[in-house]
């Protein structure tokens, strides 16, 4: 027994969890949330008169997604033909294949724009462009059309200024709700995720938000099997 769980052990995936602290400069507390799911967490706090957020992180692309999914037929036959047939170019029956497909269509085909071009799902496929939203809004439309629940999150990616200041930019991506229980974010925009998001309550408006900026306290990674 104990050899076959030495063995089980170094033949199974080893993945890199990121983990970060943070503070921000920022007296808008009532904006942040704690929060957990299968390759993300974030947990908020005061100390010494500062926000601190220690964040963890798994990317999607470490996740094993081997989950199956069919085609919900009745749902893409009321789609326009040109997502229908897109839908039908990148289907596979597993969902990790699936989701390999639509990033790497993602990544060759639709460019970022926020030039104000339409962002629902049929017009980012038309015009090849698209804001964090309409990324967001044709991969859902994608999971849709298999079955797959999801929901749009609020939050900042973390763009690097030095090595130790970043700016937080407004950006909106997905998570993904799986039948089993199984929770985890992807941004489309990106194509994957990383220990550079904070997350924020879905009621936040971003006009409203001050701008400021993020300190790395920490960051440090681990590999888990």
């Amino acid at each position: 027994m104990k050899i076959l769980i030495i063995l089980l052990f170094f033949l199974s995936p080893l993945k890199k969890v990121e983990n970060v602290q943070l503070y921000f400069l920022s007296d808008q507390n009532e904006i942040f949330l704690n929060y957990s799911n299968g390759n993300f967490s974030q947990r908020v706090f005061h100390k010494k008169g500062r926000i601190i957020a220690e964040t963890k992180n798994l990317n999607f692309l470490d996740i094993d997604l081997n989950f199956r999914i069919i085609l919900d037929s009745t749902y893409i036959d009321g789609l326009d033909i040109r997502l229908k047939n897109l839908v039908l170019d990148l289907f596979d029956y597993n969902l990790d294949n699936y989701m390999q497909n639509i990033s790497g269509f993602l990544n060759k085909s639709i460019r970022y724009s926020d030039n104000g071009f339409p962002q629902d799902a049929l017009s980012v496929l038309i015009n090849k462009k698209a804001d964090c939203i309409g990324f967001s809004n044709l991969v859902v439309e994608l999971l849709h059309s298999v079955g797959i629940e999801s929901r749009f999150v609020k939050g900042f990616h973390l763009e690097s200024k030095t090595d130790r200041i970043m700016i937080p930019i407004p950006h909106r991506w997905v998570e993904i709700l799986l039948s089993n229980g199984f929770k985890y974010f992807y941004d489309p925009q990106y194509q994957n995720f990383s220990s550079g998001y904070i997350i924020v309550k879905n009621d936040v408006d971003f006009e409203k938000v001050k701008k400021f900026k993020v300190h790395l306290l920490k960051k440090s990674s681990e590999i888990i099997n």
